[in-house]
């Protein structure tokens, strides 16, 4: 449970106050988690003493505006959640009895932490024309609007509560692909010309990648009959396939992809090319095939 106060001699946390963002929210939902009861204080101005436990403010050791913050290997700086993930990320998925704790904080990081530290350092990118709701976007929308008296840590933490549950299902992601990760690494022995070849479907996207493996299919059974083979991107998450099917199969289905690719019971392509299916696993593998040949 948070308890607010405005009173610093009952703040046993601090953080800033005015503008809240996915930071100053997400450290305040993960010491919640770590330490239960807390009693925090959001102050415009604080000097670290040491005293309280004090992120995103203060200029101590959770704080990542002063000079020469501290920066991840993949060169993105360290912003508090960061810092305090960093520090207290073990123990607490040791406290929740999370398997393989260490590789879990590691994923977890990469999924979510190290996304909130780039944003809040300035130092991510995205170029559209349309608009696209980052974390860190949603969180501000819980922030008292300009023409309304609403009471700022009231609506701080409305967004804590909802950072609690994006922090649980991202924890809980982070655990599933840490489980994943285990099976990939046995199959590797089986990868056969740039094809994994799945007993059911798994989430392998970010195995192939942590794990850098070179493949450019994955074939797994449908679960509309048949299997699917699902070409793998250049980059986790993008959308440009290392190997996309032909051109002259886009949007085909049935006999008439049958008769172009040559592949009795090929039944579909999409006409984006990163996907086809087939009856039996040995078409599958022929529709790879032809794919790498081309």
């Amino acid at each position: 449970m948070i308890k607010m106060t405005k009173n610093i001699n009952e703040a046993t946390f601090v953080t800033h106050a005015g503008n809240f963002h996915a930071d100053d929210v997400f450290s305040t939902a993960f010491m919640e988690k770590l330490y239960g009861d807390i009693t925090l204080i959001r102050l415009k101005d604080y000097k670290d003493d040491g005293t309280k436990l004090t992120y995103d403010i203060g200029l101590g050791k959770f704080d990542h505006h002063g000079p020469n913050p501290k920066k991840r290997l993949n060169g993105t700086t360290y912003c508090g959640f960061g810092l305090l993930w960093q520090e207290f990320g073990l123990e607490y998925l040791t406290k929740i009895n999370v398997p393989n704790p260490e590789k879990t904080k590691e994923v977890f990081d990469y999924l979510l932490v190290n996304s909130i530290d780039a944003i809040d350092n300035g130092e991510y990118n995205l170029n559209s024309d349309y608009n696209i709701y980052m974390l860190d976007d949603i969180i501000s929308l819980f922030r008292p609007s300009y023409d309304t008296k609403e009471d700022e840590d009231t609506c701080f933490l409305q967004a804590v509560e909802f950072a609690k549950i994006i922090f649980d299902l991202v924890l809980k992601d982070s655990i599933k692909k840490v489980q994943v990760l285990n099976i990939i690494k046995e199959k590797i022995p089986s990868i056969k010309n740039k094809t994994l070849i799945l007993d059911e479907y798994i989430p392998y996207e970010y195995a192939i990648f942590n794990l850098n493996l070179d493949v450019d299919f994955v074939i797994y059974p449908s679960n509309r009959g048949g299997y699917a083979i699902h070409t793998v991107p250049t980059t986790y998450k993008g959308f440009i396939a290392k190997t996309p099917f032909p051109k002259a199969w886009a949007g085909l289905r049935g006999e008439q992809l049958a008769k172009v690719c040559g592949v009795k019971t090929a039944q579909f392509c999409h006409n984006k090319l990163f996907l086809a299916t087939s009856d039996t696993l040995e078409d599958a593998q022929k529709l790879a095939n032809l794919a790498l040949a081309k």
